[in-house]
């Protein structure tokens, strides 16, 4: 069995998700055949290496604020795009929680750097983050009819996220120790539960994801799905070996290249 989609539905089990054994099935299937490079041990060695540099430690968290802010503003508008109001309002409540993640990761900086920086730049920071809520954000009418995503679009899109999702959960289940070991004894309780918070929010966002795809495979769409789990998985492998060579995503939630197929 794979680790990557073992870990996932642990994680989604330890919070009593639903999750259709169809589902289970096609994941489990997509990591055997593609195995996910972010589930390598060399990967959470290379994370842990870059992660004892305190500069290259505080950048990354700044990076994952911005990446989660521009995440927040890609999901808000792929929620306008799918004509399922019930799939709509779940990704809307995914680029809810982006947002917020990307404040967290701007707490973050300011509590374990608090002196690293000038006001000008902090202030910079919190302008990461889109600030949407649930009662404060953009317009949620759905767009044009001819500018609506196609079914079979919407599915393959919520595949991608659902098997980044798995992805972020595994950066965040990395990042845990080295924000334990950087806090001070008197941060270390709100650190924890911020991480907490964070592999929450990821583990639900796989819930939702999974939910839509298991959904989708009621109908006539298991064999549709199953080949698209595995090409995606493929394609997320892809995308994450190629950011790794540029040094891009060493320690990032987001991948860069996240729209680029």
């Amino acid at each position: 069995m794979n680790n990557v989609s073992e870990l996932a539905i642990d994680y989604l089990e330890r919070y009593n998700c639903p999750i259709s054994e169809d589902y289970k099935t096609v994941l489990r299937e997509a990591c055997e055949i593609n195995p996910p490079p972010h589930g390598k041990a060399w990967y959470g060695n290379l994370y842990r290496k870059c992660a004892c540099n305190p500069e290259w430690f505080a950048n990354s968290l700044i990076l994952n604020a911005a990446e989660e802010g521009n995440g927040a503003r890609h999901v808000w508008d792929f929620a306008r795009q799918v004509e399922n109001q019930e799939f709509s309002l779940l990704v809307r409540s995914h680029s809810i929680d982006e947002s917020r993640h990307s404040k967290m990761f701007v707490a973050l900086v300011n509590r374990l750097f608090p002196t690293q920086m000038e006001a000008d730049y902090r202030a910079q920071l919190q302008t990461l983050s889109p600030e949407y809520y649930h009662h404060k954000h953009p317009p949620i009418e759905p767009v044009s009819d001819d500018e609506m995503m196609d079914e079979e679009l919407v599915m393959d899109e919520i595949i991608q996220i659902n098997l980044l999702e798995i992805r972020a959960l595994i950066l965040q289940l990395l990042l845990r120790p080295v924000l334990q070991a950087y806090a001070t004894p008197a941060d270390m309780p709100k650190v924890t539960r911020m991480s907490d918070m964070f592999i929450y929010d990821e583990t639900k966002h796989i819930e939702y994801s999974a939910y839509c795809i298991g959904k989708y495979m009621e109908g006539s769409n298991r064999e549709w799905v199953r080949d698209r789990m595995i090409y995606r998985q493929q394609t997320v492998n892809e995308m994450f070996l190629e950011d790794i060579e540029l040094e891009n995503s060493v320690g990032t939630t987001i991948l860069k290249t996240q729209q680029s197929n």
